[in-house]
């Protein structure tokens, strides 16, 4: 019976809330009034248990938005700039601007993004009911609210402070024990292009092409120019960020120039200040000389590396006669103490994600060089952790975004751990002026580049794989159920690390190939590689390139070794142990020297960034990183401007495996991802072991046949 049904239900509601008792005395029942008051408190406090309980509750649709409750907008007047901001501003001028200089602020007190006026908040702060009207909408008075605005308007109210101070005490205004909701920041004068939300790269003046540069910068490129030369000149560090292959090197060398030309270098000596320090890996220091040379033949480059470096005087004499000297990360801890007496131009670091880490030695040793202006290069400013983001950030600005342990509390762990999507929203907001972030795919670049197409290629495990594999499970899965901690999550990742090997090449797992045997293993014995012989015979038929990417150096020499017996031609094997003017002569071979050396292995630390390998229209990721953004890099080894074939990208995936389990769970997450957090194989080590067994257990009918 429907009715009895009702009324057994509502009998259930009185018992949550007494008020629905007054309602049931009536015979036929049909409504409960109620008054403001009672109204809040039964959105607020009763509809959440009846929720519990699996009532259906309908609320209006403003009660669930944050929006209808007070906020804080922090309004900051840069000014109109004046002396020190124009184009030609010298160096002295520009160190006393960025977060240093001075700006007007004053607080106002909102509701979404209507900003109250002083008789609005007056009157919502005499007002006694927890519900009001304001502007045709019911806004939700929380006292916590009202008494966090009281004192942020009577205690911080408006002022003249640094702009790195005022936006520092902006996003602090929602610490503490009641939080009032930031929901914007309003910035006029000379600083306003930067925190508009179109980007200053969009709307400001674009400087002229310097007429030293050899070739063409395109439309976005010169954009990229005018966005570091704008924040320079204003004492700001910058992050260019744009997707590997969009010519980073070539916007850097283009904003040499155009300071030359117009008289900043000039200052620049005469000031004191030495020239451009470059730190980059290794890999790529033979190519930053190469496209110097390449597009701007005025600049004077100078390496420092090698045994025969200079120290000491004669390394200032070196200095004293170029306009950059490239170095690389490991000498710039080594030769700290000669480096950090050199006041430079600027420090640029090119895959600055190579400081991720802000306690490695090199991060220490780049942030205590003296230089007014920083630039960071890097396609990947978040890989695995939102602190890596903090570390570049913390070398362009020091201090922006607070110290190490307030960032982890107020932005890493609510979105690392939590997914707040509020606080990913604001450090966006704070990061943005400072990082122009620009993908291939973006409809302004119109880089003219070939059509990409990416495919999974899966394999079979063979029969001694799928043993292998399923010893290796069983003994992890034994050994974790009773261990704890640390120790609990190196058997999880020493595990894994095995597993990826027997997916590998059973030769690798267990090592058991004696390369002075004068043969290679054999390819049988491993699904994968009977899959990429089969590919690479099609592809050489067709005179076509290939790159291999593997995570292990053993791997790329076992697959060096089998495919120049396959065959019967060299394989260049590219790794970190790679000399580096073998590595430069590599590049050479594999880029010019036609159908002769068409196979390139690279591991993927050593060659997945900063080179140019636009020969190769295959890409094979052997191996997988399990982390999207490491992989794109690699990729966009040739997969950048200059390339004018299509690129076919094969991802290898072990069928029934821990391989194609990871795979489906990185595709799935993809979006946030590619967002804020990067994915790697560190989460992997905190399941639990249930979740583990589901992973990695081997699909047996995914078992080759015999």
């Amino acid at each position: 019976n429907p009715r009895e049904l009702l009324l057994a239900e509502l009998g259930r509601v009185s018992k949550i809330y007494k008020q629905m008792e007054r309602a049931l005395k009536d015979v036929q029942p049909t409504s409960l009034d109620l008054d403001t008051k009672k109204a809040y408190e039964f959105l607020r406090e009763v509809r959440p248990l009846l929720l519990e309980q699996g009532f259906v509750v309908d609320a209006p649709e403003w009660w669930d938005q944050p929006t209808m409750r007070l906020g804080a907008r922090l309004r900051i007047d840069s000014g109109e700039g004046g002396e020190g901001t124009g184009p030609g501003a010298s160096e002295s001028q520009a160190t006393r601007l960025g977060l240093e200089a001075l700006v007007r602020f004053a607080w106002d007190i909102s509701v979404g993004e209507h900003t109250l006026s002083e008789s609005e908040f007056e009157s919502l702060a005499g007002a006694k009911a927890p519900l009001v009207r304001l502007g045709g909408r019911w806004v939700e008075l929380r006292s916590e609210d009202l008494q966090a605005a009281l004192k942020l308007v009577r205690q911080a109210g408006e002022g003249e402070t640094t702009l790195g101070e005022a936006l520092r005490m902006a996003y602090a205004a929602e610490s503490g024990r009641h939080q009032l909701r930031l929901t914007g920041i309003e910035v006029s004068g000379w600083l306003s292009p930067l925190f508009d939300e179109a980007g200053v790269a969009e709307q400001l003046e674009i400087v002229e092409p310097p007429a030293g540069f050899k070739g063409e910068l395109r439309p976005y490129q010169l954009r990229g120019v005018s966005w570091l030369a704008f924040l320079e000149r204003f004492g700001f560090g910058a992050c260019l960020a744009d997707d590997m292959g969009l010519g980073k090197t070539i916007q850097l060398l283009a904003l040499l120039l155009h300071e030359r030309e117009i008289g900043l270098e000039a200052q620049a000596e005469s000031a004191g200040l030495g020239p451009t320090l470059l730190v980059v890996p290794m890999s790529v220091v033979g190519n930053w000389v190469r496209e110097t040379e390449k597009f701007a033949p005025q600049l004077r480059i100078k390496v420092h590396h090698g045994v025969d470096r200079h120290v000491g005087n004669k390394l200032l004499e070196e200095v004293a006669g170029c306009d950059i000297l490239v170095t690389t990360y490991a000498l710039a801890h080594r030769d700290r103490e000669h480096l950090e007496r050199i006041h430079w131009r600027r420090i640029v670091l090119d895959e600055a994600q190579f400081i991720k880490n802000p306690q490695a030695k090199q991060s220490k040793a780049v942030r205590e060089f003296l230089s007014p202006r920083r630039i960071a290069l890097t396609g990947t400013p978040v890989e695995n952790r939102l602190t890596e983001l903090w570390s570049i950030m913390d070398f362009l600005n020091p201090g922006y975004l607070g110290a190490g342990a307030t960032f982890r509390r107020r932005f890493a762990v609510p979105i690392e751990r939590y997914h707040d999507q509020g606080k990913a929203e604001q450090l966006r907001a704070l990061v943005q002026p400072f990082i122009l972030r620009r993908h291939k795919s973006d409809p302004s670049i119109k880089v003219d580049l070939p059509e990409k197409l990416e495919s999974r290629e899966y394999c079979h495990l063979t029969r001694e794989q799928a043993s292998l594999y399923e010893a290796c499970v069983g003994k992890m899965l034994k050994s974790v159920g009773s261990a704890e901690g640390m120790h609990r999550r190196g058997l999880v990742l020493s595990s894994l690390i095995k597993l990826k090997q027997i997916c590998n090449h059973p030769a690798q797992a267990l090592k058991d190939f004696d390369p002075e045997a004068g043969r290679p293993p054999e390819v049988s014995r491993s699904g994968k590689c009977v899959r990429l012989m089969e590919m690479l015979d099609e592809i050489l038929a067709s005179d076509e390139k290939s790159l291999i990417f593997t995570q292990y150096r053993q791997m790329g020499h076992l697959l060096s070794l089998m495919l120049r017996h396959e065959f019967d031609r060299e394989v260049l094997f590219l790794h970190g142990g790679t000399a580096q003017g073998r590595r430069v002569s590599m590049i050479d071979e594999f880029q010019d020297g036609g159908m002769e050396k068409p196979i390139m292995i690279l591991s993927l630390k050593a060659g997945g960034v900063g080179l140019n390998l636009t020969a190769a229209s295959h890409v094979f990721h052997y191996d997988r990183w399990w982390n999207p953004a490491v992989e794109n890099q690699a990729t966009d080894r040739a997969y950048r401007i200059g390339q004018d074939k299509t690129v076919y990208v094969h991802k290898f995936v072990v069928r029934g495996t821990l391989e194609e389990r990871i795979d489906e769970m990185i595709e799935s997450k993809m979006e946030l991802a590619s967002s804020i957090v990067g994915a790697g194989e560190r989460w992997l080590t905190e399941l639990s072991t249930d979740d583990l067994r589901s992973i990695l257990t081997l699909r047996t009918d995914t078992v080759e046949a015999e």
